[in-house]
């Protein structure tokens, strides 16, 4: 088959990760790719030179009027490769609003009849307020996107990431589970322990962004024994995020943590070096779209511990994986006058979201955030706003929960389900077996899925976190 893949960028990290996964093994396995980027490959990057094509208008930030010149671009690039054009376009996160002109493009595409795998990572919807306002400005409000953003027909699939996200997508004739794989590159310098004056370490191999629920993991450092560290792997990249980052540096310098931030950029070693390196890792985040953190530590030969994601961890233990000693809450006392303080932050958190997304707001969402935050006294930290998180370590707050590694015997067990389960070659199957449905589907009339009730199943306060809903308390 002919594959062309889509995405906006090619730079280092998740997608073109994914991105650079697919290529090998749809190509081991026979079939011609060529992936299609907004931008240059960067030097590092992985794909070869000829296996590239750069088409400008699919770059971050281009206009809704820009949409039949993208879709020209992308068409010409193919037809440099195959005269006739790919067999089935595959792009990445079409309707996320990091592009205004791809929705059209893709409603156009859809239209001709082209067959188009619709690869679903983040939703603007879920958690992206200012993406989704950009897309009502630029595809013409909701009627607008009601008749643009999720395209349905017999030569359209879509594929997700996890199963909460295909049943809100089941309303679309053909969704598909397409869990990521998971594969380790090879490490140079495994990290030792001493490079950094300790016996042990727990690494948390993340980015320093909000979601990554940076001052629970500070809690949990508090707790560690003699000659323990935990390393934080890599800084975050936005200012906001930046600065918040900063905040929980000097906290963690304040209190005098065991804590190292910025490992990688520390030792000049990458993620893998680290997982290669430790004695047990952490995750401590409040959302994730696939969860590579629960997966990849275990081909490392290293255990997990820390928050419980069930959305996310659901599909793993379905295939197999298990997972004993995460926690899904992790409980701390909160006073009554921290109480009032973080309810009226939750408050104004969902006052907002509900603004920003254009939804009324009721008084049973605020009531579902405040169930989801608080159980009798006790408050969920990793839920909390930073404020109040701030506040309880430096009042000495101490954490309800250990962090204990699996036996040998799970580590072994789970190494070998990721190894099978998530492999290269199982994605690849994956990818191939839609494709191949797409490629015998005949052309049927385009229709569209209701956005609005996309939002409002996504618009979720039953699972509130303050990281997650701008909460700043």
């Amino acid at each position: 088959m002919r594959i062309a893949i889509l995405h906006f960028h090619l730079r280092p990290g998740g997608v073109t990760r994914v991105i650079e996964m697919a290529y090998d093994a749809l190509v081991a396995a026979g079939h011609e790719v060529l992936v299609v980027s907004g931008e240059p490959q960067p030097e590092m990057g992985r794909l070869p030179a000829h296996a590239v094509a750069v088409a400008p208008a699919m770059r971050y930030g281009v206009a809704s009027s820009r949409w039949e010149e993208l879709k020209d671009e992308v068409e010409a690039c193919v037809r440099t490769i195959w005269a006739d054009g790919a067999d089935v376009l595959h792009l990445h996160n079409h309707a996320l609003g990091k592009n205004f002109a791809l929705p059209l493009a893709v409603a156009a595409w859809a239209r001709d009849g082209q067959r188009l795998l619709l690869h679903i990572h983040d939703f603007a919807e879920n958690g992206r307020p200012e993406n989704y306002r950009l897309l009502l400005e630029q595809l013409g409000g909701e009627e607008g996107l009601r008749g643009t953003l999720y395209p349905v027909s017999s030569r359209i699939a879509y594929g997700l990431l996890n199963h909460p996200d295909l049943k809100r997508m089941q309303a679309a004739r053909s969704c598909h589970w397409l869990p990521n794989p998971v594969i380790l590159p090879r490490s140079q310098a495994p990290v030792k322990a001493s490079e950094l004056q300790a016996e042990r370490l727990i690494v948390y191999p993340c980015r320093g962004i909000r979601r990554k629920n940076i001052g629970e993991a500070l809690l949990l450092s508090a707790a560690l024994g003699p000659g323990e560290k935990l390393v934080l792997t890599a800084p975050p990249m936005t200012p906001s995020d930046k600065a918040l980052y900063a905040r929980w540096k000097a906290v963690a310098e304040r209190l005098r943590l065991p804590v190292v931030f910025e490992g990688q950029t520390l030792l000049g070693r990458t993620t893998v070096d680290f997982l290669l390196g430790a004695s047990l890792c952490l995750t401590t985040s409040v959302t994730e779209g696939f969860g590579m953190a629960f997966l990849e530590p275990w081909l490392a030969g290293v255990s997990l511990a820390g928050r419980d994601l069930p959305q996310v961890t659901h599909d793993f233990r379905a295939s197999g994986v298990e997972f004993s000693h995460l926690y899904e809450r992790c409980d701390i006392p909160v006073s009554d006058s921290r109480r009032q303080a973080v309810e009226q932050a939750i408050r104004d958190a969902v006052r907002h979201s509900c603004e920003s997304y254009q939804v009324p707001l009721q008084a049973d969402m605020v009531a579902a955030a405040c169930a989801a935050v608080f159980i009798g006294e006790l408050g969920d930290f990793g839920r909390l706003p930073e404020a109040a998180q701030e506040r309880i370590l430096d009042e000495g707050g101490r954490a309800a929960v250990c962090l204990l590694p699996e036996s040998s015997g799970v580590m072994e067990r789970n190494r070998a389900t990721i190894a099978s389960q998530y492999s290269a070659e199982a994605y690849a199957a994956k990818l191939e077996s839609v494709y191949r449905d797409l490629l015998v589907q005949p052309a049927s009339a385009v229709d569209f899925l209701d956005t609005r009730a996309l939002l409002l199943e996504m618009l979720d306060f039953g699972d509130f976190s303050a990281l997650r809903h701008g909460a700043l308390g």
